[in-house]
């Protein structure tokens, strides 16, 4: 029954997130952000490479994480895609797109799976854990360039929830979550193929230059999303500086990863555009068009990137 009921909630979610985006595009006009979209297209060249590096640099992130020897980087790189947009057309946050791309890395990379997962538990926590940092620098930056227009209460509202998501995971870990999910391996019938877990989340703990280089990756991985920011409003004709680039870039994905358990965070990462473009005079229905740029970009790569994962089911192992 958990299959028919997940299904049945990312469906609902769904439809949900869609209706709340489509509010906010009739909402704000949706001829003229149809044709601010239509504008900026021409950004998406700019907006791919920048993504492309940001992949780049979370793949290495993970390539730090993982137990030596440490396999080739062009296989982390490649999984890291294909994670990234896996995560983009499944529901539930990083959750689905992390598993399937988890059981690819144990194959290709020749570990065992419980290795694999250690790492990528280890990844999603850095990725949170560096994510605060950026948003308290966007926020800073907004208190800098649009003094005023941001509250301590409306900054620790932003910053609290990502926190304590990051806290909460880090303390479920040394705590010992992962032997209960090495035992519900075992119930489900999947053997020992998770024993060890725990172990290995242990030791990645205990490795704190490698975490300290993934989460350096993770923050210049965040932080050059404003690039991507700054090209489209560009291209859109509502220009901002780098500064306010970041900002918008900080706060948007700050709202994008509240609303985690919508598929590609939709209607949230539109809000918080709408939230952090006001304060640097851009209007809302610019930022929505930006936002929809940027989908625009995921939805390219999301297609290409479901495309590498079934052509790599289909292959043998790399290694």
């Amino acid at each position: 029954m958990t299959g028919p009921v997940l299904r049945l909630a990312g469906a609902a979610l769904l439809v949900l997130s869609l209706g709340a985006t489509g509010f906010m595009v009739v909402w704000w006009g949706a001829a003229g952000i149809g044709d601010a979209v239509w504008r900026g297209l021409p950004a998406l060249p700019a907006a791919l490479s920048v993504h492309a590096a940001q992949l780049s640099l979370s793949g290495i992130g993970w390539w730090f994480l993982l137990p030596s020897p440490r396999p080739r980087m062009g296989i982390l790189l490649m999984t890291r895609w294909v994670r990234e947009e896996l995560n983009t057309v499944l529901p539930l946050g990083g959750l689905s797109g992390g598993v399937a791309a988890t059981r690819l890395l144990a194959r290709d990379a020749g570990i065992s799976m419980a290795a694999a997962t250690a790492a990528t538990a280890g990844d999603l926590t850095c990725e949170a854990i560096a994510q605060a940092p950026y948003l308290i620098a966007a926020l800073a930056t907004v208190a800098l360039l649009a003094p005023g227009t941001l509250t301590p209460l409306r900054a620790a509202l932003a910053v609290l929830p990502i926190v304590m998501a990051a806290a909460a995971f880090v303390t479920a870990q040394r705590l010992g979550i992962m032997r209960l999910i090495e035992r519900a391996a075992r119930r489900l019938g999947f053997g020992g193929a998770m024993d060890g877990l725990h172990d290995g989340i242990m030791a990645l703990h205990a490795r704190p230059a490698d975490i300290g280089r993934a989460l350096a990756m993770h923050v210049l991985s965040w932080s050059l999303g404003g690039a991507e920011v700054w090209v489209v409003l560009n291209a859109i004709g509502h220009p901002v500086g780098a500064g306010a680039a970041f900002a918008i870039e900080g706060l948007g994905m700050a709202a994008r990863s509240i609303g985690f358990a919508l598929p590609s965070g939709l209607a949230a990462q539109e809000a918080g555009f709408v939230v952090a473009c006001a304060a640097f005079g851009v209007p809302a229905p610019d930022a929505v068009a930006m936002s929809m740029v940027k989908r625009v970009r995921e939805l390219i790569v999301a297609i290409a990137g479901v495309a590498a994962w079934r052509i790599a089911l289909l292959r043998p192992a790399s290694i």
